[in-house]
């Protein structure tokens, strides 16, 4: 019987993550692509996968094996849509076969090792998931600005709006507004903001931090809302039977230590990484598939 290669991914909106492993799941090579996000283009994610894949082989220096040879497993950034589950599922690639999910499932998979757990990411955007005993709970996700409470981009606006009232001397004072507007005036900073993505507002965020440390009364209330919005999340994955929870992304590590004591306690290191749950998915997914056979 010949050897089977198993390939996890995880795409995102920045770049492409990969990782071969042999069939007793130790890892042989690492590659990375560009954005594998298919909300921003769905050939370009394709792209991105086989990219990552290609430099995973690459840096294995494995001879004799190919794309062809691989069984896939890839955790998608944007696949809770059902328009792209579809046109991932009507993809003509190169690999033995392909298995999508979630990022967050993924995610969920590689950070507790297959057994039921959550993730919570609070990073440029906000999201969550719950699995127990095989069931799927997932929380937020739908983007900015709509639900995106607590992440670096909601930060970000809120420091905006804040040192907007500031300016007009209709809101509380605050030292972010001299930041924020060093390089550029108030006018020129609201124009160029009036249409700004999440990861234009997500670089306000380490401000808020710094000027809330330094005592800066609005972005200390700025934090405690964000902590306070992290706290129901892991209540209510609590509430669902999650009992250990991994936090992904910069804001969700930085607000961990100003969790209460009950939060603070259902928070674990993840044990893998995103990655190596999609490529347990596969695997798992590839079994099911050949003893259904």
């Amino acid at each position: 019987m010949h050897e089977q290669f198993h390939l996890g991914i995880d795409a995102g909106g920045t770049q492409t993550r990969a990782a071969l492993y042999d069939h007793n799941n130790a890892l042989l090579g690492e590659g990375v692509g560009g954005p594998g996000n298919p909300v921003n283009g769905v050939h370009v994610a394709q792209a991105s996968i086989v990219q990552a894949a290609e430099n995973a082989l690459l840096n294995a220096n494995l001879a004799n094996v190919n794309l062809a040879k691989l069984h896939i497993g890839a955790g998608i950034a944007g696949l809770h849509l059902p328009s792209l589950q579809e046109a991932m599922k009507q993809w003509q690639h190169p690999f033995q076969s392909l298995f999508c999910t979630t990022d967050l499932h993924a995610a969920v998979t590689g950070m507790h090792q297959g057994d039921d757990g959550g993730v919570i990411i609070l990073g440029t955007g906000f999201s969550a998931l719950g699995v127990v005993k095989g069931v799927m709970h997932p929380i937020g996700g739908y983007g900015f600005p709509i639900n995106a409470q607590g992440s670096g981009s909601w930060l970000g606006l809120q420091a905006v709006e804040a040192s907007l009232l500031a300016h007009d001397n209709i809101g509380t004072p605050t030292s972010m507004l001299t930041a924020m507007t060093e390089q550029e005036d108030i006018l020129s900073l609201a124009t160029r903001l009036n249409h700004a993505t999440s990861t234009e507002f997500a670089t306000f965020s380490p401000l808020v931090f710094e000027h809330a440390a330094q005592g800066d009364l609005v972005a200390k209330a700025i934090l405690e809302q964000a902590t306070e919005f992290l706290q129901r999340v892991i209540l209510q994955l609590n509430a669902l039977g999650v009992g250990e929870i991994v936090l992904v992304g910069s804001v969700a590590q930085r607000l961990y230590c100003r969790l209460n004591t009950r939060c603070s306690s259902s928070i674990v290191e993840g044990k893998a990484s995103a990655e190596f749950g999609a490529m347990l998915l596969a695997k798992k997914n590839l079994d099911n598939t050949q003893a259904h056979k």
